[in-house]
């Protein structure tokens, strides 16, 4: 008895050591280097900076160098939502995707940036949402007005949940930031390429860049509309 009490502790622990071994492989990890950022590591490996913190439990944006972090877990990557139909049984099961890079999206971007860059200079106001002066959720709100995509007038908050997180931005993609003057979402901007945005700063419709440690702390990650295709 005692040999057999033996044997089936010895194959408990050996499954669940094949089982550790098995999520760890599944598993992608980046171990922090000088001069990384939350944002320079999603980047690089194509995900967004609110899913690095969740596979890390990361309750802000400072890391350290030499920590590891999860950059991929196969193991739940390929997990799929299941819908309900009018009477309430589970339906086919889809995967979640992002929405796709468009012709659309691509002919906004230009459109945006011919619309916004005359903007430049234009006084903060708040709630201001005409060019005699935008805060910056009315400098959205105008912007993508005039570029022919109807969204209303929201504060930032309303605008994130209006959006769909993407993995590879292009120019006139959404940027929020949170934690900057409010808890929580507080800031949004339009994504012009090369780590750029341009946003009602405090004083003015302006240029800034995810490079600068200020933004790179703030930043929540890029979104686009839900009207966008």
């Amino acid at each position: 008895m005692k040999k057999i009490a033996l044997a089936a502790i010895a194959s408990f622990l050996l499954a669940t050591s094949i089982s550790v071994g098995s999520v760890a492989a599944a598993s992608k990890t980046h171990v922090v280097q000088a001069g990384d950022t939350l944002y320079k590591i999603s980047n690089q490996y194509k995900i967004t900076v609110t899913e690095l913190k969740r596979l890390n439990s990361l309750t802000s944006n400072d890391i350290k160098v030499k920590q590891k972090l999860i950059v991929e877990n196969k193991a739940t990557s390929s997990k799929t939502v299941s819908s309900t139909n009018s009477l309430g049984t589970l339906s086919s099961s889809k995967p979640v995707t992002q929405p796709n890079t468009s012709i659309t999206s691509q002919a906004l971007g230009k459109k945006l940036v011919d619309i916004t860059q005359p903007l430049l200079g234009t006084p903060y106001v708040w709630a201001g949402v005409t060019p005699a002066g935008f805060d910056c959720s009315g400098f959205i709100f105008y912007a993508f007005n005039e570029a022919g995509v109807k969204v209303p007038r929201l504060d930032t908050i309303g605008f994130y949940n209006r959006s769909l997180f993407i993995k590879d931005p292009v120019v006139g993609d959404l940027l929020f930031f949170q934690n900057t003057y409010r808890p929580g979402i507080s800031h949004i901007g339009i994504y012009l390429g090369d780590n750029k945005f341009i946003h009602a700063g405090t004083k003015a419709i302006e240029v800034a860049s995810l490079d600068s440690s200020y933004w790179n702390a703030h930043f929540m990650g890029f979104k686009r509309f839900v009207d966008v295709k």
